[in-house]
């Protein structure tokens, strides 16, 4: 009988993605992962062929981790399962949602679309340009931007220094063992310095995009640069084969950088995944140590 019951008028508002905006009304079955049987889908490392399942208990909206390998986000609190209240912000694999009871919308008010549209063009989706606007201040007057951010620099040495000093005050209100904060500011400053070094080849014309995100028990940076990328699988490949001052020498003789600290990285990084031409890469570290 509870299968027929029809659950509250709550919808699920997609905050990320290319499918901004985009709603799903919520019912009882609802799958999302990354599997055929699942209603919303996405394809992605951290996304279980069946992430989370959405169902009615007594009446009230629950959702809950549907294998354990799974995380669920409730409000940056990584959960196995919770009741669903309006305005709860949830993160499933690479997914986010916002929770909405149609009745706190009114007719006359604007459309939740032209609301999303509005939010991405002035904080949600925007990229901040380092060199223009102080970001120190920004982010104790919009604590918000403190667990997500994402701005560029110049590739320069100036503005490199200056970003690595901003992200360690984020990761150090951030709650992170110290520990770990030490091997996300070490992942950083590598990469930083590889778009540059590397991807760039020291064009100072050109920019580094940086993303910032704090997602409960872990902090997440991208890296993009304007640079044509490179092998990364065959690096990576190459620092479990062998040592990392051999792969460094041999990288250096083929006309080449790196080895060091592409191997510094991979022991530091809970999860390092670059995109298929080489010049993004995202670095995930784990706020505490595994027990």
């Amino acid at each position: 009988m509870l299968a027929k019951i029809h659950g509250p008028m709550l919808k699920l508002e997609v905050l990320n993605t290319a499918f901004k905006g985009k709603q799903f009304r919520f019912k009882d079955g609802l799958l999302v992962g990354s599997g055929p049987t699942c209603q919303i889908r996405a394809q992605h490392q951290e996304m279980q062929e069946v992430h989370a399942r959405f169902y009615l208990e007594a009446l009230k909206p629950m959702v809950e981790i549907a294998c354990k390998e799974a995380h669920l986000f409730i409000n940056g609190r990584d959960v196995v399962r919770s009741e669903l209240r309006h305005n709860d912000e949830l993160v499933v694999g690479p997914l986010k949602f916002k929770v909405i009871h149609e009745n706190h919308v009114s007719s006359g008010n604007i459309r939740i679309d032209q609301l999303i549209d509005n939010l991405e063009k002035q904080t949600d989706g925007e990229i901040y340009d380092f060199a223009k606007e102080d970001l120190f201040y920004r982010t104790t007057k919009e604590p918000s931007l403190r667990s997500n951010i994402a701005f560029v620099i110049p590739s320069r040495d100036k503005f490199i220094d200056q970003a690595q000093v901003f992200l360690s005050r984020l990761v150090k209100g951030s709650g992170m063992e110290e520990e770990k904060s030490d091997a996300f500011m070490t992942c950083a400053k590598e990469l930083i310095l590889n778009a540059h070094r590397h991807g760039h080849k020291f064009d100072e014309t050109k920019k580094i995009t940086l993303r910032y995100q704090d997602r409960g028990d872990r902090i997440s940076l991208v890296v993009i640069d304007e640079g044509p990328g490179f092998d990364h699988k065959s690096v990576i490949d190459a620092m479990k084969r062998k040592d990392a001052a051999q792969a460094a020498r041999e990288r250096y003789m083929a006309g080449g950088f790196g080895g060091l600290g592409f191997k510094l990285i991979t022991q530091l990084a809970d999860e390092l995944v670059y995109n298929e031409s080489g010049n993004q890469v995202t670095a995930t570290v784990l706020k505490k140590s595994a027990s």
